[in-house]
């Protein structure tokens, strides 16, 4: 039996390092926190107060792919995993719920540019940024 096998990888999915503003929602409250990490199945949570475990929140944060194209905010929400305390804020470990295939596909997209299988060029269309897209054909494109 190798180590490997002894202690197998607990997470289903890779979490890739990044630095997302997000206005998280708790009843009546909203906080503003950033990402450390993110996943296809959750994200962690730099926050400047604790939030208790099994706590539902609404989560609403804009994807950046790349110098020029953002998503629309996404909303997704989640439950709190585990909360602990970081030199005077909290990492949040949030466990995303309920993401219907619209969502699932702004996520699946998101990791994709994070770990290099998506490229930041034509994730988006005219239709969804208002810009032009680039022809590659165009001799006159820069």
């Amino acid at each position: 039996m190798s180590d490997d096998d002894a202690h197998p990888t607990r997470r289903q999915h890779p979490r890739f390092n990044v630095d997302v503003k997000v206005s998280v929602s708790i009843a009546n409250e909203n906080l503003a926190a950033r990402t450390r990490d993110i996943s296809r199945a959750g994200l962690c949570l730099i926050a400047t107060q604790p939030i208790a475990r099994e706590t539902e929140v609404a989560l609403e944060m804009v994807l950046t792919f790349g110098d020029d194209g953002v998503s629309e905010p996404l909303s997704i929400l989640g439950r709190v995993a585990w909360c602990t305390a970081l030199f005077g804020s909290y990492q949040v470990g949030v466990k995303f719920v309920k993401v219907d295939d619209e969502r699932g596909k702004y996520l699946d997209m998101f990791v994709g540019f994070l770990d290099g299988t998506l490229a930041p060029g034509g994730l988006f269309s005219e239709e969804d940024t208002g810009h032009p897209t680039a022809d590659p054909d165009d001799p006159f494109a820069l």
